[in-house]
Order: C-alpha cells, then structure tokens, then sequence
C-alpha cells in the first residue's frame, strides 16, 4: 500500500499542474457518491478519524480509512480505497478480532458538469481488491457501478441521488451475490462554511433488504480542508442500530 500511495503521489508530480478553476468537493460525509471530480494534477486525501458501528451482536471500529482521489482529466479522477485497519467485538463473549481492509480501485467520471453545480451526473466504476481479511475485508472480489446524479434546486438546497449495483463475496457461504443500494439525500447549506447531509439509503441482496437514515454536517476551514461529522440509523432489524463518525478532506 505505501507503494500505491506514493506512486499516486508521484503521478500528481508529473501531470501538469492547473490552478484551482474549480471549487474542492469531498466525497465526505455523504452516504451517496457525487458526480463532482476534482482538477487535472490535483490531489485529494480524505480520510475517517472515527468510524464506529454497532449491530446487534458485535460493534466495529475501523481506523484511518482512507479514499486517495488524483484528478487525470478535466472530467476523470482516479480513486484508491484502503482501510488499514479494524477491529470487531463480540458482544456476547468479548472477543475481539482485528483486520485489515480490502483495497478498492476505481475511478469518477463526470458526464456534465464536473464541478458539480446545476444538474450533474456521471459514473463511478470500482474494482475490490481482496487485500484484506474478514470480518473487516470481504474476502474475495468484489465490483461495483455507482451513477450519481446532484441538481441544485436553489442557491442552498442541493438534491443527490446515487443507485449501485455491486457484486460482492458471500458472508456465510461461496460465491458473490448481487447487491442494489440506492441513496437519496437533500444537502442543505446553513451558511458559507457549512453544509448539512439529510439521506435515506435502501439496499438488497439475497440474504436482506436493509434501510438507512444519515444525518452529517461538513465544515470548510479552507479551499483545501473540510472536517466533518455524522450517524446513520439503522431503520429495522436486519441493519446495523447506530453508526457514528467523523473526518477530514484535504486537496493538495
């Protein structure tokens, strides 16, 4: 991985440097994806300093995952996904068990308006990687095709949908499984600075249908830096009851 980081690195050196002509738009803290990819040569480093779930029976902690975004093109980015590492506690007994995560390889293409403003939409392609181990990796290959999509109904409310369809390793048992998720937010900006994230997230695969509800605020210290926090409610028994998180954006 420290490899892949600094070749990213390196790629940014080497492509020409345009000034910044677009605004910086993290991929934090929103459930859903966004069209909005950032400029050519430009680096982005977005990164989670808290991610704690709890399910039913066990709570996750993940720590330090990471999304590497370097932008390649006026309307393509690539994208590098790594958590390094987590831990999962059983509830019942105590144990715990830590891991890495997979490593995710995809890239953003904007197909209007990469800057995001007015009605944008595009593609995002990924690949999983199976680096990792379970529970906190997947434990094979997996794929994915998101098609986010945001249009600006006003100067400060700003309307996201993003559908998915993933395959991805079975849990319990061999093989993939298909996996459609859908997520539908309002961003709401409450000044200059900051912005709140209202979503509602859907998903379904052959084992259960899973309903979500996010609340996340982001603030702009800088043009380069972001920090952010959020929750995600679980809706029924087959989601996780409570997420908690927290983050920062930086471009360079």
């Amino acid at each position: 991985m420290k490899h892949l980081c600094a070749g990213l690195l390196g790629m940014a050196a080497i492509l020409p440097t345009a000034a910044a002509a677009r605004d910086y738009c993290p991929t934090r803290p929103s459930l859903g994806q966004s069209a909005c990819t950032i400029d050519t040569g430009r680096v982005a480093i977005e990164t989670a300093l808290s991610d704690w779930e709890r399910d039913s029976d066990a709570d996750t902690v993940l720590f330090g995952d990471t999304l590497f975004r370097l932008g390649v093109a006026d309307r393509v980015e690539l994208q590098v996904e790594w958590t390094p590492a987590g831990v999962v506690r059983d509830r019942m007994t105590g144990d715990r068990t830590a891991r890495s995560g997979d490593v995710e390889l995809g890239a953003r293409i904007a197909l209007r308006n990469p800057d995001g403003m007015g009605l944008s939409y595009g593609l995002r392609p990924s690949v999983s990687v199976p680096a990792g181990r379970s529970p906190i990796g997947m434990g094979g290959w997996g794929a994915a095709l998101v098609a986010p999509m945001s249009y600006d109904l006003t100067d400060k409310l700003n309307l996201q949908f993003s559908p998915e369809i993933a395959t991805m390793p079975r849990e319990d048992r061999g093989g993939n499984m298909t996996v459609a998720t859908a997520t539908l937010g309002l961003g709401i900006m409450l000044g200059d600075k900051c912005q709140l994230a209202v979503e509602g997230q859907w998903s379904h695969d052959d084992m259960a249908t899973e309903h979500r509800a996010g609340l996340a605020v982001g603030w702009q210290l800088s043009d380069d830096l972001f920090v952010d926090a959020g929750g995600v409610a679980g809706l029924d028994h087959d989601t996780p009851a409570l997420r908690i998180y927290s983050g920062l954006s930086r471009r360079f």
